[in-house]
């Protein structure tokens, strides 16, 4: 049997995103999360801040296909997820987030418990400290 992409989740899904986290220099996750049945695997970034959410983010969108980005502003309203979601180079779905404070001058369209799609590009205007959004 041909051995692509995809192979036996239960088998092969770990080895894969330990090969990717392998193969780059990838910012520091908090967490890890592989569910081998339907769900992308999901990293939280273990960074703090704005700036460095979007760095992180843009690291990993430079190691994945087909990156989309989006905006989830917590129902609570204080804090934000900034996310995006990819492919690896074998086509293992991965969702990378990072969660910063939410600010109105940065996040001024963003009502409590909303979700947006955003332009991955908007990313690198706010990984420089004091950057709001365009």
């Amino acid at each position: 049997m041909a051995r692509g992409w995809p192979r036996e989740p239960a088998d092969d899904l770990p080895h894969a995103i330990r090969d990717h986290l392998d193969s780059y220099q990838l910012p520091p996750a908090a967490s890890v999360d592989v569910n081998a049945w339907s769900s992308p695997i999901t990293v939280q970034l273990d960074v703090d801040g704005l700036a460095a959410v979007a760095r992180a983010l843009l690291v990993w969108s430079q190691t994945l296909e087909d990156v989309s980005a989006r905006l989830w502003r917590l129902c609570g309203g204080k804090w934000v997820h900034i996310s995006i979601t990819g492919r690896t180079p074998c086509g293992i779905p991965v969702l990378v987030f990072g969660v910063v404070r939410f600010e109105p001058s940065t996040f001024p369209d963003l009502p409590a418990g909303a979700k947006q799609d955003m332009p991955v590009s908007l990313l690198r205007g706010w990984s420089s400290p004091g950057a709001v959004a365009a």
